[in-house]
């Protein structure tokens, strides 16, 4: 947990004073804080999810001047996320998990999880950032940074989240 803990840190020290505001090729956009919200430990109904969504959000937020769109966005999502893995992963098999993460679930199911929780969230980025949502740069923007951020999640995974089922076998 202390190892989890410091690599949520890093993400956010990497969001705050890395990637603020940075955008490669005006249609990309590498958040961290996504990671974060994906990976942070579920429980179900939690009000500290929330609570604990909201102070990273907000955070994010006094470096970024943007008036309280991250801590929205962010407490929407862990909103969404405890909703969505209720339905996708189901009630019985998430009670059994400790982390919602691709070593857990599997890459399909990781993928049907995840990809829509991160199309809402620069969806909602979008919204509250721009007048329409509609426009042709603002929907290639939506898609390819959600697939920007699946495919670093992932490969943040594979390389600093440790996997469980080595022990399985034995």
């Amino acid at each position: 947990m202390k190892n989890k803990i410091l690599i949520f840190i890093v993400l956010l020290f990497i969001q705050v004073f890395v990637l603020n505001k940075i955008i490669f090729f005006s249609f990309l956009v590498l958040s961290p804080l996504i990671f974060i919200l994906l990976l942070y430990s579920y429980k179900k109904d939690s009000i500290e999810n929330l609570l604990v969504a909201f102070f990273i959000g907000l955070f994010v937020d006094m470096f970024n001047d943007s008036l309280g769109v991250y801590s929205m966005t962010s407490i929407i999502i862990v909103y969404f996320r405890n909703l969505w893995a209720l339905k996708i992963i189901g009630e019985e098999k998430i009670d059994e998990l400790n982390d919602i993460s691709v070593h857990e679930l599997g890459n399909i199911q990781y993928f049907i999880f995840s990809f829509p929780i991160m199309l809402v969230y620069f969806s909602l980025l979008v919204i509250l950032e721009s007048s329409s949502i509609f426009i042709l740069d603002n929907v290639l923007f939506i898609l390819f940074s959600s697939v920007l951020n699946y495919l670093f999640m992932l490969l943040f995974q594979y390389l600093f989240l440790e996997s469980k089922l080595r022990d399985e076998w034995r």
